[in-house]
């Protein structure tokens, strides 16, 4: 798992690492050691590995803003998350991952196969303000193939195994804003620490609202300031509009552009910082979670010691009700 992490943690060796001098020959004693007779021990009983600690991820939360640009059409009312305390929902959460570095004009790609987590969001407490604490304890995981992906699904599988009892605890305001995001495995393999790393790039995010009531046809913007993988500034403005209302579920869709200023990383230097994406979600009244898709795909340039690299990351999610 250590080299399938540093495969999809591009941004963190953009700029590549300083390789590794070889290890110092031991001079030899300056007289031969006399060989000790050998002693009859009866053999240690083999010890237990100690299990792991747990492993925690945390993703911060990125300050977000939002501006209404046209109310819509017809009657107006406010667009919200509304679930209740104690309410549950079983959600299926399919993330999707790729990479490519380019280097003298030769390509290399990475892709994994789609991460499938499947398990119940539970809506913990509101308060006052609508801002709701839950959880997601993750129930099964599961990987399917993707074309041009190096690794099988199988294969990845028993990675993504790792996960058992996975929990992911955060809290959503009643306009979509995400407070700080927790991740826990309580009893983690040795492939849990990496696999949380992935799951940490392609969680998929909340779509945000506006607090002014809206109709059919409302425009309006969010403004995020992030950090790509954790490592890169990056800021994000997405323009919403709700394009249809059905009884009580609303279906909105964006287009997102990402740019970035240039910018120092691990001694080297990013530049030109570019993006764009897409989403469609539909939000239903009462629920926690959306149906919802989304794909974002990043551009960047790495340069050090007169090496340059182009690096093209590609991310994409979707949360669906969970298949019974």
């Amino acid at each position: 798992m250590s080299r399938l992490s540093i495969l999809l943690l591009v941004v963190a060796t953009a700029c590549g690492g300083k390789s590794t001098p070889p290890p110092t020959t031991p001079l030899p004693a300056d007289k031969p050691a006399e060989p000790e007779a050998k002693k009859e021990l009866p053999p240690e009983p083999a010890k237990p590995p100690e299990p792991l600690g747990p492993v925690e991820v945390k993703i911060p939360s990125s300050p977000v803003t939002v501006k209404l640009v046209s109310a819509g059409k017809g009657k107006k009312a406010p667009l919200r998350y509304s679930a209740k305390a104690g309410d549950k929902q079983q959600v299926e959460l399919a993330m999707d991952f790729s990479a490519k570095q380019t280097e003298n004009g030769t390509s290399q790609d990475q892709i994994v196969p789609t991460i499938v987590l499947t398990g119940d969001a539970e809506t913990k407490t509101v308060d006052k303000d609508g801002n709701a604490a839950y959880t997601l304890t993750v129930n099964t995981t599961d990987a399917r193939d993707v074309a041009g992906s190096q690794i099988p699904a199988e294969k990845f599988k028993t990675v993504l195994g790792s996960l058992a009892g996975l929990t992911i605890s955060s809290s959503l305001g009643a306009n979509g804003a995400v407070g700080d995001v927790t991740m826990r495995v309580e009893k983690p393999t040795d492939m849990s620490a990496g696999a949380l790393e992935l799951i940490r790039l392609t969680l998929p995010s909340f779509p945000v609202l506006p607090k002014e009531p809206v109709g059919v046809g409302a425009k309006w913007q969010a403004t995020t300031s992030s950090k790509l993988a954790d490592k890169l500034d990056v800021t994000q403005i997405t323009d919403y509009e709700l394009v249809a209302q059905k009884g009580t579920t609303w279906t909105i869709k964006s287009k997102t552009k990402i740019t970035g200023a240039d910018q120092k990383m691990q001694g080297g230097d990013i530049s030109k910082i570019q993006g764009s994406g897409s989403s469609e979600a539909v939000l239903a009244d009462g629920t926690l979670y959306p149906t919802y898709k989304t794909l974002l795909e990043t551009e960047f340039t790495a340069a050090e010691a007169g090496k340059s690299m182009q690096f093209a990351l590609k991310v994409g999610g979707a949360v669906t009700p969970a298949k019974k």
